[in-house]
């Protein structure tokens, strides 16, 4: 699991529509883990919340469209078995 891997996810879902659509359902972080590493991306939640903080300092969110809408609406609460 990498920074680096998350990294290179976040590159490429902001530049292709495919990638975003195919996170269009996902209801929960192990889901949308699921399908980073079909996609060949290996990373844990905490990894991607690292790279977003990093990658977002003094940004101000203006539009809730693009890569980031969906990001913002998955559910990002990790279950306890």
């Amino acid at each position: 699991m990498s920074i680096k891997s998350a990294a290179r996810f976040l590159s490429a879902a902001s530049r292709s529509q495919e990638i975003r659509d195919r996170f269009q359902s996902v209801q929960s972080p192990e889901h949308f883990l699921c399908i980073s590493q079909e996609m060949g991306y290996t990373f844990t939640t905490a990894e991607l919340k690292k790279i977003i903080t990093l990658k977002s300092r003094n940004i101000e969110v203006r539009r809730t469209t693009g890569v980031w809408r969906w990001l913002r609406e998955v559910n990002w609460v990790e279950r306890r078995h």
